[in-house]
């Protein structure tokens, strides 16, 4: 509570000190991705959609990674319970078939290019074989019921990993919203300092780069960042996947415990 409190308040000291009228909109994820899945205090979002509209400014919400049912819901501004200004998405709108971006406005900022032509173009703009992927992509997300299946996989992971920080002390943290989670490894649960410096150079990454190239040769491809392993399997993703994963990431945690216990 204090930490989201404190950080409300330092964006509107960041605000008045800019100057309200120059601010044209501040951006947030949905939900926090390669940055560590690091968790938004509570009600922070809204506040900072309150703190928006105090000053007249615009709520961007980035759903590119947390979007179309990653977090459990169909985009991650839903567990916040705010409504942005703009939302824009890419990746799991398409679920990667074709590239595709999009950019959604409120009905006022729509509104006011009706009379206010906005003119620009993009080479391959509204291209119809990449909306045509988006839709169908969006069907089978709603028919096959993904956005449920995300939520009650994220829980099942989230149970699988707890039980696996009794056997690597060098887990210090699993952060994790639907299938958007986040293995934080560190060399002291109490002092949390990590087995990677945050961004270490690539010569200063020997252990994380021996975890990732265990995990390839495992069979598998996650994304493994400075100190942080990530757990992001597709929507359609069962049990019995998410215990084969596991079990080659634990066989990589186990490279971090033998360096640093």
């Amino acid at each position: 509570k204090e930490c989201g409190e404190r950080a409300i308040e330092n964006l509107e000291r960041v605000v008045n000190f800019e100057n309200p009228d120059s601010v044209a909109a501040i951006l947030f994820e949905g939900e926090s991705g390669s940055s560590g899945c690091i968790k938004y205090p509570p009600m922070y979002l809204k506040k900072v959609r309150n703190l928006c509209d105090k000053y007249g400014i615009l709520f961007i919400d980035d759903e590119t990674m947390s979007g179309f049912g990653r977090t459990g819901k169909m985009f991650g501004i839903d567990h916040h319970g705010v409504t942005p200004d703009i939302l824009v998405s890419a990746k799991g709108l398409t679920s990667g078939y074709l590239p595709l971006g999009v950019m959604v406005v409120s009905d006022t900022i729509a509104k006011y290019f009706d009379d206010k032509p906005l003119a620009l173009g993009l080479t391959y703009s509204a291209h119809p074989v990449s909306c045509a992927a988006a839709i169908e992509n969006i069907k089978v997300i709603q028919e096959e019921n993904l956005v449920n299946n995300a939520a009650k996989m994220g829980t099942y992971i989230e149970k699988e990993v707890e039980k696996m920080k009794a056997k690597h002390p060098s887990i210090g943290d699993f952060r994790n919203t639907g299938l958007l989670g986040c293995i934080e490894l560190v060399k002291n649960r109490e002092t949390k300092e990590p087995i990677t410096e945050w961004n270490a150079k690539a010569n200063a990454m020997d252990l994380t780069n021996k975890m990732a190239a265990k995990i390839r040769e495992l069979g598998m491809f996650t994304f493994v960042r400075w100190n942080w392993i990530f757990i992001a399997p597709p929507l359609i993703v069962n049990k019995a996947e998410i215990d084969e994963g596991l079990d080659i990431i634990s066989k990589t945690i186990a490279i971090a415990d033998k360096e640093c216990f």
